[in-house]
């Protein structure tokens, strides 16, 4: 299964507006990301990330990897870090930890796993 054409205009459209936008949902009919830019500490300097807050893949398409492919898509086409924010799948964050990224924050109550990505 493939990412559409339409999410990743949707992306490039957000990535085009982030003077205007620092949060949006983007979607197609497999797929629903909430994309946001903040300003984080890494690497003892404080920059510009692109966050996803939330992947939401509709149950009729999951585990076909449309979200680890918008993940790559992200880490291949952002100008900013990319972070992974409070991701409480563990099979995700089974993914994440198998592919390098940075566990940057957990807490235990409520739980949450926050993740970077290597580049």
């Amino acid at each position: 299964m493939e990412l559409s054409e339409e999410i990743k205009a949707q992306f490039f459209e957000f990535l085009s507006k982030t003077r205007l936008l620092k949060n949006r949902w983007i979607s197609d009919e497999k797929i629903k990301v909430y994309l946001r830019l903040s300003w984080r500490k890494y690497n003892n300097q404080v920059q510009q990330f692109l966050d996803i807050a939330a992947i939401e893949v509709d149950e009729e398409y999951r585990f076909q990897g449309l979200g680890k492919q918008f993940l790559q898509f992200c880490r291949s086409n952002s100008p900013y870090p990319v972070m992974v924010e409070n991701c409480d799948n563990p099979h995700l964050r089974n993914h994440l930890q198998k592919q390098g990224w940075n566990l940057i924050e957990q807490i235990d109550y409520p739980p949450r796993w926050d993740y970077y990505s290597p580049d």
